[in-house]
Order: structure tokens, then C-alpha cells, then sequence
């Protein structure tokens, strides 16, 4: 692509502003919840997204994975590409189609499946995670598209599906069962990021998800003598885990942010309908972000010492169920060509220094990376993934789409 081209490319993105707000428009307000998350998969949301993609990508493929669960039966994934003059290699973009639920919903400002825009703010659930990935490659290949230039090297545009709890629909099953890249590719996940736009991940902790079942005596409130209240004990081993766990596993990698492993007490189900009422059984969750340097395996242990430990001082019974599990692999080499030309991409755009570092969340770089591949996730964006009030600046999009033209020189 000449520098002529790519100056035309770089004066088009600018005039993309009305086309970015009215593609959010039309997939945001179609929720994309997995069944884990209480919704029926992202079957609506792809047709949609499949439907806008085959005017702009010369080719548009959907993979179904089979999944009895959601009304459709599977969970479709899509794939999108404009063909280069080097058809040996392609630079992809890979997102994600599926949300998280949108919470408390009092706590928005606005109706999250709905956009809205104020200023060069759009907020609703997905906006940013992860449907700016969405926005940056279906707007690159409209523009390339109108303009009809022909980048140097193949642009796929890969839209998966179940990211948020566990990819066993999507990347993952891709992965193992598809033969989609190449060693040479150039792979970018938008799904992490920072505002300045310098922070590159290239490494991730490995991701524990826990359940607790603390089984108990039932009784009434007044007398608690003749019950074993299961609530109060979960509080208790709740605060027992987070403590002896940080306390053993208290190690420090600079390259991630935060340095240290995480162990946070999340999800919580409900238990007694009334007040009065000492519950016999109650169950809650615990999300552990493990550092690299730390075997999965070794961590579970010490917590089936500790809940062990914790049956025989409280005469309670505890059951601890896996409900997600993913170890890390090997970090994306520093010194791969997809490091080095983001790097070089983000310097001419942006005139800033871009550095690599490791996050404790989970993109579907993992199974990239298992693969041998060197998978880089890079976006600019204020973090506001999975809270209330979710949104992604324009100016932001705008910069990342030019970042990525240059990738595509």
C-alpha cells in the first residue's frame, strides 16, 4: 500500500464517525448472553453482524459448534476477508460477540442494550468489550472497500462466539479443530487495552473459577444452639481462603498489572427466603488469577487442605466444585514480527512508546499462543469492560483504525 493510499485511508477513517455509531445501533440492542449467563447464545446478534459484513469483506464463512443448550442449537462464529496482494499471510482481527449481563441495572445512566451518544462517548453493555473489535474491523473493511484499495497482505476479520465463559464455542474450539492461521500471521485481539494505547498484553495469568456448597443445620434465628449456620461459615472460610492464599501464593511478576496473584470471593447464591431463618446451606463463588510461576494444580491443593481443615474445626461440610479452569500458557515472544510492527504502528500514529505487559484477564490469545502462534492483545480504551455506565470513546476507534491501516502497509 503506497503512502498515497494510506494518507487516503487515514482522511476516510476520519469521516467514519455517523457509520460507527449506527453499526453499535444495530447489534447492541440484540443481547448476546450465553446460557451460563442466563441468555440463548449469540445466534441473532451473528446473523446480524454476518448480514452487515458480506457487503464490505469479499468473502464471508460461518462456523456453527453445535449447542443443545441455546434455542439455535449452535453457536455460530464468523469469519470475514478482503483478499491482499500477499495472499501467503493475513493480518487478523479476532472479537468476540458475546457480553456479560449488564448488573445492577440501577446503576446505569442509560439503557445498556440501547446506544447512546454523548459527545464522542457511546455507552451500552458490549460497547467496548468487545464490540469495539467488532467496530474496528468491519469499519476497516468498509473503508477499504469504498476506497478500493488492496492491502498488501489478506484482512480477516474473525467474530467468535461464548468468550465470556470459557470458549468452548469459539477461539478454543477453533483452535483445536480448524486450521485458520498461519504461522506468519499477524493476529490482534482488541479486548484489553488502556487510554494512552500503549500497553501491549502478551501474557495472562491462568484463570481458577470456584465453587463453594457450605452444608450446614437449619434453624430458627432464635435458636441458633440447634443449627450450624451455614451463611456465617461461608463468611468465615470466604476470609480464610483470601487471606492464607495471598499470604502462600504472594509472588511478584512486573510484567502484569497488578504484579501479584488475585483471589477475590465473587458470585453468591440465594439461600433462605426469610429472615428468621438460620440457612442449613449456602454457596458462593471465588475467581483466582494465578501468576504464571504457580502450578494450578499446587493452588487447588492447598484449598482442599484448607477446606478440609476447616470441616473438621467447624463440623460443617464443604463441597468445592471446578467450575472453570485455565492454565496459561507460554507469552507471546517480545521480539515477534506482531510486536515489533504494532509497535512501529502505534510510534507513527499515536507518537508514543507502546510496551509489553501481562494481564490477569483471559482472551482468547491462551489458545492462540498454544498453538505456537504470537498473538498480541492491543486496543485503546478508558477499561470500563463488565461495569455500569460501559463505553468506548470514538476518538479512540478512530486512532486504533489508523493503527491498524499502517499494520496493513
Amino acid at each position: 500500500m503506497e503512502q498515497k493510499s494510506l494518507e487516503s485511508l487515514y482522511k476516510e477513517i476520519d469521516n467514519q464517525r455517523d457509520f460507527i455509531i449506527s453499526l453499535y445501533k444495530e447489534f447492541i440492542p440484540i443481547k448476546a448472553l450465553g446460557p451460563e449467563n442466563g441468555g440463548e447464545g449469540e445466534y441473532s446478534r451473528a446473523m446480524k453482524l454476518k448480514e452487515i459484513m458480506e457487503k464490505y469483506f469479499d468473502e464471508v464463512k460461518e462456523i456453527d459448534v453445535k449447542d443443545e443448550r441455546v434455542p439455535s442449537k449452535v453457536r455460530p462464529n464468523l469469519i470475514g476477508t478482503i483478499k491482499g496482494r500477499n495472499q501467503s499471510k493475513t493480518l487478523w482481527i479476532i472479537a468476540h460477540m458475546d457480553t456479560v449481563p449488564e448488573g445492577d441495572r440501577s446503576l446505569w445512566k442509560f439503557d445498556p442494550f440501547s446506544v447512546t451518544v454523548d459527545g464522542d462517548y457511546i455507552y451500552g453493555r458490549g460497547v467496548e468489550d468487545d464490540g469495539q473489535a467488532i467496530v474496528l474491523g468491519i469499519t476497516l473493511a468498509k473503508v477499504l472497500k469504498e476506497l478500493n484499495l488492496t492491502p498488501n497482505i489478506n484482512f480477516s476479520l474473525l467474530i467468535s462466539a461464548d468468550e465470556e465463559t470459557g470458549s468452548k464455542y469459539g477461539v478454543s474450539y477453533l483452535a483445536k479443530n480448524y486450521s485458520l492461521f498461519n504461522k506468519d500471521d499477524i493476529i490482534l485481539i482488541p479486548d484489553a487495552g488502556n487510554p494512552e494505547g500503549s500497553m501491549i498484553e502478551v501474557a495472562e495469568k491462568s484463570i481458577l473459577w470456584l465453587k463453594f456448597t457450605v452444608i450446614g443445620k437449619q434453624a430458627h434465628a432464635s435458636t441458633p444452639e440447634k443449627g450450624i449456620n451455614a451463611h456465617l461459615l461461608s463468611m468465615i472460610l470466604g476470609v480464610t481462603l483470601y487471606e492464607e492464599l495471598h499470604e502462600k501464593y504472594d509472588a511478584k511478576n512486573e510484567l502484569f498489572e497488578p504484579p501479584t496473584s488475585t483471589f477475590e470471593i465473587t458470585k453468591v447464591e440465594k439461600n433462605v427466603e426469610n429472615v428468621n431463618t438460620i440457612p442449613g446451606k449456602h454457596t458462593f463463588y471465588m475467581d483466582c488469577r494465578i501468576l504464571p510461576q504457580y502450578d494450578v494444580d499446587d493452588v487447588l491443593n492447598t484449598i482442599n487442605e484448607i477446606v478440609k481443615r476447616f470441616e473438621a474445626e467447624n463440623n460443617c461440610k464443604v463441597e468445592v466444585e471446578v467450575v472453570n479452569r485455565e492454565d496459561t500458557t507460554r507469552p507471546t515472544d517480545e521480539n515477534s514480527e506482531t510486536v515489533k510492527l504494532l509497535k512501529n504502528a502505534i510510534k507513527a500514529v499515536k507518537g508514543i512508546d507502546a510496551k509489553a505487559i501481562g494481564i490477569g484477564g483471559g482472551t482468547y490469545a491462551k489458545y492462540l499462543r498454544s498453538l505456537g502462534l504470537n498473538p498480541v492483545v492491543w486496543m485503546t480504551c478508558d477499561e470500563t469492560a463488565h461495569e455500569p455506565n460501559e463505553y468506548v470513546r470514538i476518538s479512540y476507534i478512530l486512532s486504533d483504525l489508523k493503527v491498524i491501516s499502517y499494520m496493513l502497509m
